[in-house]
Protein backbone atom coordinates (compact mmCIF):
# COMPACT_ATOMS: atom_id res chain seq x y z
CA UNK A 1 0.00 0.00 0.00
CA UNK A 2 1.54 3.12 -1.06
CA UNK A 3 1.55 6.28 1.72
CA UNK A 4 2.83 9.71 1.23
CA UNK A 5 5.95 11.11 2.36
CA UNK A 6 5.08 13.32 5.62
CA UNK A 7 5.35 16.65 5.25
CA UNK A 8 8.63 16.86 7.79
CA UNK A 9 10.59 14.99 4.62
CA UNK A 10 10.39 18.62 2.16
CA UNK A 11 13.54 20.92 2.33
CA UNK A 12 12.57 23.93 3.03
CA UNK A 13 15.28 26.91 3.63
CA UNK A 14 15.99 28.77 6.38
CA UNK A 15 14.35 32.08 5.43
CA UNK A 16 11.11 30.37 4.92
CA UNK A 17 8.53 32.43 6.85
CA UNK A 18 11.15 34.40 8.46
CA UNK A 19 10.16 38.11 8.26
CA UNK A 20 13.24 39.20 8.98
CA UNK A 21 14.60 38.50 5.17
CA UNK A 22 11.58 40.70 3.48
CA UNK A 23 10.32 43.15 6.02
CA UNK A 24 6.99 45.18 5.44
CA UNK A 25 7.03 47.62 8.17
CA UNK A 26 9.20 48.50 10.45
CA UNK A 27 11.76 50.42 8.60
CA UNK A 28 11.21 54.11 6.86
CA UNK A 29 15.63 54.62 6.33
CA UNK A 30 18.15 52.46 4.97
CA UNK A 31 19.51 51.72 8.60
CA UNK A 32 16.48 50.70 9.94
CA UNK A 33 16.65 48.20 7.08
CA UNK A 34 20.03 47.10 7.64
CA UNK A 35 19.53 46.46 11.47
CA UNK A 36 16.84 44.51 10.99
CA UNK A 37 18.05 42.27 7.66
CA UNK A 38 21.81 42.19 8.34
CA UNK A 39 21.65 40.07 11.18
CA UNK A 40 19.94 37.32 9.14
CA UNK A 41 21.76 38.06 5.99
CA UNK A 42 24.65 35.10 7.07
CA UNK A 43 22.02 32.24 6.96
CA UNK A 44 22.05 32.47 3.23
CA UNK A 45 25.73 30.94 2.89
CA UNK A 46 24.94 27.33 3.07
CA UNK A 47 21.51 27.82 1.37
CA UNK A 48 21.27 25.42 -2.31
CA UNK A 49 18.80 27.82 -3.41
CA UNK A 50 20.49 31.48 -3.75
CA UNK A 51 20.90 31.09 -7.73
CA UNK A 52 16.77 30.28 -7.49
CA UNK A 53 15.74 32.66 -4.97
CA UNK A 54 17.35 35.60 -7.10
CA UNK A 55 15.71 34.20 -10.10
CA UNK A 56 12.34 33.99 -9.05
CA UNK A 57 12.30 37.18 -6.90
CA UNK A 58 13.98 39.17 -9.55
CA UNK A 59 15.18 41.34 -6.71
CA UNK A 60 16.26 44.31 -9.48
CA UNK A 61 13.39 44.45 -11.57
CA UNK A 62 10.85 44.33 -8.91
CA UNK A 63 12.82 46.81 -6.70
CA UNK A 64 12.84 44.35 -3.51
CA UNK A 65 14.03 45.32 -0.09
CA UNK A 66 14.90 42.63 1.71
CA UNK A 67 17.16 39.63 1.94
CA UNK A 68 17.13 37.75 -1.52
CA UNK A 69 20.13 35.25 -2.62
CA UNK A 70 22.98 36.10 0.20
CA UNK A 71 22.67 39.68 -0.77
CA UNK A 72 20.77 42.95 0.89
CA UNK A 73 18.78 44.73 -2.08
CA UNK A 74 17.06 48.26 -1.14
CA UNK A 75 14.95 49.62 -4.18
CA UNK A 76 15.87 46.65 -6.37
CA UNK A 77 20.13 47.35 -5.82
CA UNK A 78 22.56 45.80 -3.80
CA UNK A 79 23.51 47.48 -0.49
CA UNK A 80 25.45 44.37 1.23
CA UNK A 81 26.78 40.86 0.60
CA UNK A 82 26.79 38.12 2.90
CA UNK A 83 30.83 36.91 3.31
CA UNK A 84 32.61 34.19 1.01
CA UNK A 85 29.65 34.04 -1.81
CA UNK A 86 30.69 34.92 -5.62
CA UNK A 87 28.64 36.53 -8.50
CA UNK A 88 28.33 32.57 -9.70
CA UNK A 89 24.50 32.31 -8.49
CA UNK A 90 23.59 35.64 -9.77
CA UNK A 91 21.94 36.14 -13.42
CA UNK A 92 24.30 36.95 -16.52
CA UNK A 93 24.57 40.46 -17.69
CA UNK A 94 22.52 41.96 -20.56
CA UNK A 95 23.77 43.88 -22.93
CA UNK A 96 27.18 45.19 -22.27
CA UNK A 97 26.84 49.14 -21.00
CA UNK A 98 29.29 51.74 -22.10
CA UNK A 99 30.91 52.04 -18.60
CA UNK A 100 31.96 48.21 -19.16
CA UNK A 101 35.92 47.43 -18.70
CA UNK A 102 36.14 49.78 -16.12
CA UNK A 103 35.74 49.37 -12.02
CA UNK A 104 32.60 51.87 -12.61
CA UNK A 105 31.19 49.37 -14.97
CA UNK A 106 32.00 46.22 -12.46
CA UNK A 107 30.21 47.85 -9.19
CA UNK A 108 27.61 48.61 -11.64
CA UNK A 109 26.98 45.01 -12.17
CA UNK A 110 26.94 44.44 -8.50
CA UNK A 111 24.63 46.88 -7.66
CA UNK A 112 22.11 45.90 -9.86
CA UNK A 113 22.91 42.26 -9.09
CA UNK A 114 24.62 40.30 -12.29
CA UNK A 115 27.41 38.62 -13.18
CA UNK A 116 30.17 40.71 -14.08
CA UNK A 117 30.78 40.95 -17.90
CA UNK A 118 34.36 39.61 -19.04
CA UNK A 119 35.92 43.47 -19.49
CA UNK A 120 34.80 44.04 -15.61
CA UNK A 121 35.72 40.49 -13.98
CA UNK A 122 38.97 42.14 -14.02
CA UNK A 123 38.42 44.64 -11.62
CA UNK A 124 36.75 42.22 -9.19
CA UNK A 125 38.49 42.44 -5.56
CA UNK A 126 40.34 39.90 -5.00
CA UNK A 127 40.34 37.74 -1.90
CA UNK A 128 43.60 38.57 -0.24
CA UNK A 129 44.79 37.09 2.92
CA UNK A 130 47.70 39.05 3.09
CA UNK A 131 44.94 42.04 3.06
CA UNK A 132 44.25 41.96 6.85
CA UNK A 133 48.39 42.63 7.27
CA UNK A 134 49.26 45.94 8.11
CA UNK A 135 50.72 47.56 4.99
CA UNK A 136 54.58 46.85 5.82
CA UNK A 137 53.95 43.04 6.64
CA UNK A 138 51.98 42.59 3.55
CA UNK A 139 54.83 44.66 1.80
CA UNK A 140 57.62 42.01 3.80
CA UNK A 141 55.87 39.02 2.40
CA UNK A 142 55.64 40.06 -1.12
CA UNK A 143 59.54 41.20 -0.99
CA UNK A 144 60.27 37.82 0.52
CA UNK A 145 58.27 36.24 -2.13
CA UNK A 146 60.33 37.92 -5.14
CA UNK A 147 63.14 37.12 -3.05
CA UNK A 148 62.55 33.40 -3.17
CA UNK A 149 61.20 33.11 -6.94
CA UNK A 150 64.77 35.33 -8.29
Amino acid sequence: MFTALPDTDRFLPDCFGDSHFSPADGWKTRDKLEAICLPVLERCVPCPFRATCIRQTRPHQSRFDGVCGGRLWLDGEVIATAQFLDDRDLPLPGKERAICGTLAGWKRHNAVGEQSCDPCSAFAPEDDPESDLPATEAATSVQLALDFAA
